[in-house]
């Protein structure tokens, strides 16, 4: 028979090996807001796309700015993630950029809001947790020479981009103060790109509450936040193919 010494030191080496790993858990919540993001996005594509609407403050355009800051400030947030890299969602994010680029450029003669965030990918994976410092680049939109080719400058696309980052590494109260910086800077961003900057801090708001509500979730937003990029080309690809109506 073992003796009670034994059988103790066997519990203490159990207690002390580590446990398997478990999966990261999904935060429904998140992916219900990036799945209003792409909710937001297809209404702007429809209005934009098939009925010609433009971005003026009478429109509908106006409240579907929100879908650019929530969808980005998102990204960053999920960049700032510690881990590995998501290489998958890397290469996933440069195939979606290509595929959805090579009609989008030869329609609008511009380059649409993935380049820029794959842009973004790039320089994150350079500089890593310094990117923050993002949050100040669209202050430097009076000289941002992707403006006119991009069709969210760079500048503009950094700054919500570094936003989620800053939300992530620290917190809610932080992040609202450099997200009035942001929205500070449409004193220097020209319209209709400066409308978006009106929803930087709504934006910081809905995913600081819903970093800490895991478990809200609409079930079908939160699947389409889950496969963002294949609703997203796949919306495109049936608009540009609708075309504007006579």
């Amino acid at each position: 028979m073992r003796s009670e010494s034994t059988v103790s030191k066997k519990q203490q080496k159990k207690a002390r090996s580590p446990s398997k790993p478990i999966g990261k858990v999904r935060n429904a919540c998140l992916d219900t807001l990036r799945g209003i993001a792409i909710l937001l996005m297809i209404v702007d594509h429809i209005a934009a796309i098939v009925f010609d609407v433009r971005i003026e403050p009478n429109t509908i355009r106006i409240a579907t700015r929100l879908s650019m800051p929530l969808f980005c400030i998102l990204m960053g947030y999920f960049l700032a993630s510690p881990g590995k890299t998501n290489w998958n969602r890397f290469f996933q994010i440069v195939l979606a950029t290509i595929a959805i680029n090579l009609v989008y450029f030869t329609v609008y003669r511009q380059v649409e809001i993935l380049a820029s965030l794959l842009v973004c990918y790039v320089l994150f994976l350079l500089v890593r947790a310094k990117f923050a410092v993002a949050v100040l680049a669209v202050y430097l939109f009076p000289w941002d020479l992707s403006v006119g080719l991009f069709d969210y400058p760079l500048t503009v696309v950094a700054s919500c981009v570094a936003q989620g980052m800053v939300l992530r590494q620290w917190g809610l109260k932080f992040a609202l103060l450099s997200a009035a910086i942001i929205s500070a800077g449409g004193l220097v961003v020209t319209p209709p790109t400066w409308y978006v900057l009106l929803f930087v801090i709504p934006a910081t708001l809905l995913i600081g509450w819903g970093a800490g509500h895991a478990g809200r979730s609409v079930t079908w937003l939160a699947f389409v936040g889950r496969y963002p990029l294949s609703f997203y080309l796949a919306q495109y690809y049936i608009l540009l193919a609708i075309g504007p109506r006579s």
